[in-house]
């Protein structure tokens, strides 16, 4: 799957992405509607194309233009196919069914209990606990026989709705004592759920029950709509139903953000810290100071999920760090900020130099600031940054953080946690660069260790997350999940191979992932990435270099690269060719370069330390899973 590859002009995507966040700041059925209508402006905002496929119990074609909305939120641009209504088994069986024609590169079952097994929400007072067991025993191995038919044909996610509480209890209070308890069947039956999609490749359980609890179950539904159109969402919740399905969809495209730059002053706290000082900040256990204490609380929460911090304030140089590092109510201090960039120029051209020093796109960032001014000026400079407005009272910013829905990833390893530190040692990295005489002295001064990793099981879930985060040095847009790369590993005619780089300021853990297919004279290196913030050492370099040498010990006579252009990844299409590999056609629009081996320039750097870890069973050192 490759990107657009028309680029829409920074005018065009301003309004856009305006739009997009005025719907979403007011998602009313007109907002909602007037937005629809205007769908073919905006959809230069979807970057990555994606099918999706959806099987429900319920009439879901109405939700399908804010579920086209919510995406090119995130940057997708969906193709949406609906299935039949109520006909989830067959479409899943039937190799000839519209879903199987419409070749999804995403599944959602929504299916309602209610609809699936009626009597446990229509007449579970009649019923005993081993037929309540057997009823939802019986949908779960229907179910589970249907997804297993479909993924041996496909290999498309499959994200399975989970199934709500009901809003009034069969029981009344005697629920939560009777045997059975409605309550406590439908979490079994969740339960049951998840357990089955932990054993089927490729497939989750969204939980959509803490959606309801999270918008009032008594408001979820619109009576009306439910008996006479078979929609049990009323239409004021189209909004958050489609992002709820948009969340778990985009981490598997690599489209999380990754930073948030915040302002300081009215937002980090209360008050101008260059006119009040240090002391006299609204910052504490009292009411305005302890809502600034909770906002901090939260964007803590989010660094240590691995997003990072940095600071964009117009104030003085040396007052907004005289705060992190004194102030006795700071929850956040120094440490936990990547970067800061306190002067008085503009804040857009901040934003774009902090990108250039953590070497992020500018569509990894996320803006928060309390002046509207601001925020329309970066919305204006800097369309692909989801710029944030703060609430004016201080008790909203908290669940502003919270409500925040573009952080989203599957799984968060010690590396993820460990972001923010990596990038502030990538700082020091720049200050030595700058000192140096010259690149090769600079690299010998960095003191880098290089650990490569064959088949190593460890880093399945490391691995996986790299091909779904991983958008510029990334010369395929193969999206993983851990299963399929636990495939390439059991897969006789695959290698994976992971890198991991340590250097004098620290261990950057494992930032490089390569997946090649062996044949007898030809080595087909099918995915090859690294990490964004490691770039510019050498290290990609030397990885392609040492994996050309492993093919031509095993005897192959060439290595040959795939490469699938994406707006990311331009930046270094000329990379296989800059490493004396040369076009060779292309293969279902996937450009192929080989490389005579016997002619290839196979050096290891010498400021390189290189070391193979070819057991399977060798242990990680970074802790990774």
């Amino acid at each position: 799957m490759s990107h657009s590859d028309t680029i829409p002009d920074a005018a065009t995507l301003s309004r856009a992405a305006t739009a997009l966040a005025e719907l979403h700041a007011n998602p009313t059925l007109l907002n909602l509607a007037q937005a629809t209508r205007r769908l073919s402006e905006l959809t230069c905002l979807g970057r990555v194309p994606v099918r999706v496929g959806v099987v429900a119990s319920f009439t879901f074609e109405p939700l399908v233009p804010a579920l086209r909305l919510q995406g090119l939120r995130h940057g997708l641009a969906l193709d949406v196919y609906c299935g039949p209504f109520g006909q989830i088994e067959q479409e899943l069986l039937n190799p000839d069914s519209g879903l199987a024609a419409a070749r999804p590169d995403v599944v959602l079952v929504a299916a309602r209990l209610q609809d699936v097994c009626p009597p446990l929400h229509d007449a579970f007072n009649g019923l005993s606990a081993e037929e309540a067991s057997a009823i939802t025993d019986a949908w779960l191995a229907r179910l589970r026989a249907a997804v297993e038919a479909f993924r041996a044909r496909s290999q498309a996610h499959l994200l399975i709705q989970g199934f709500e509480q009901p809003g009034w209890r069969a029981l009344g209070l005697a629920d939560a004592a009777a045997s059975p308890s409605q309550a406590a069947t439908i979490e079994q039956a969740n339960a049951a759920l998840r357990a089955m999609a932990a054993t089927l490749p490729n497939t989750r359980v969204m939980d959509y029950d803490a959606l309801v609890s999270f918008h009032g179950r008594g408001r979820w539904a619109d009576p009306k709509t439910l008996f006479f159109a078979r929609i049990p969402i009323a239409p004021a919740h189209y909004w958050p139903l489609a992002g709820f399905y948009i969340r778990h969809i985009y981490p598997l495209y690599g489209l999380a953000r990754k930073v948030i730059a915040v302002d300081a002053d009215n937002t980090l706290w209360g008050g101008v810290v260059g006119d009040v000082g240090l002391h006299g900040i609204t910052l504490g256990h009292d009411y305005p100071g302890n809502a600034f204490v909770a906002f901090q609380r939260r964007l803590l929460d989010l660094h240590r999920r691995g997003v990072v911090l940095c600071i964009l304030s117009k104030n003085q140089p040396g007052t907004v760090e005289e705060v992190l590092a004194q102030h006795p109510e700071m929850v956040l201090r120094p440490e936990h900020f990547a970067a800061l960039r306190v002067n008085w120029r503009p804040k857009p051209e901040n934003l774009r130099d902090l990108a250039a020093t953590l070497n992020l796109g500018l569509d990894s960032f996320v803006f928060i600031d309390d002046s509207p001014v601001e925020c329309e000026l970066m919305r204006a400079a800097l369309p692909q940054v989801l710029t944030v407005l703060l609430p004016q009272e201080p008790a909203l910013s908290p669940g502003m953080i919270e409500s925040l829905d573009c952080f989203e990833q599957y799984t968060i390893s010690e590396e993820d946690r460990a972001r923010g530190q990596l990038y502030r040692a990538e700082a020091g990295r720049r200050e030595l660069q700058t000192a140096a005489v010259d690149m090769p002295s600079f690299y010998r001064q960095l003191e880098m260790k290089v650990r490569i990793f064959v088949d190593h099981r460890p880093h399945l879930g490391r691995g996986a997350q790299m091909t779904q985060r991983t958008n510029q040095f990334n010369m395929h847009t193969l999206r993983c999940s851990e299963d399929d790369m636990r495939s390439f590993m059991e897969d006789p005619r695959h290698r994976v191979f992971t890198l991991a780089l340590a250097d004098r300021f620290g261990d950057n853990g494992v930032v490089g992932l390569a997946v090649v297919r062996l044949d007898p004279r030809e080595w087909r290196l099918r995915l090859f990435l690294m990490s964004c913030r490691v770039l510019g050492r050498t290290v990609e370099q030397a990885f392609v270099a040492w994996i050309a040498g492993q093919a031509l010990a095993a005897g192959a006579a060439r290595l040959t690269a795939e490469f699938v252009p994406t707006t990311k990844n331009q930046p270094f299409a000329g990379f296989y060719p800059d490493r004396g590999l040369t076009p060779a056609g292309t293969e279902g629009g996937v450009q192929l370069y080989s490389w005579d081996l016997s002619q290839a320039d196979l050096t290891i750097p010498d400021w390189l330390d290189l070391t193979v870890m070819s057991s399977p069973e060798a242990q990680d050192p970074d802790g990774q899973s």
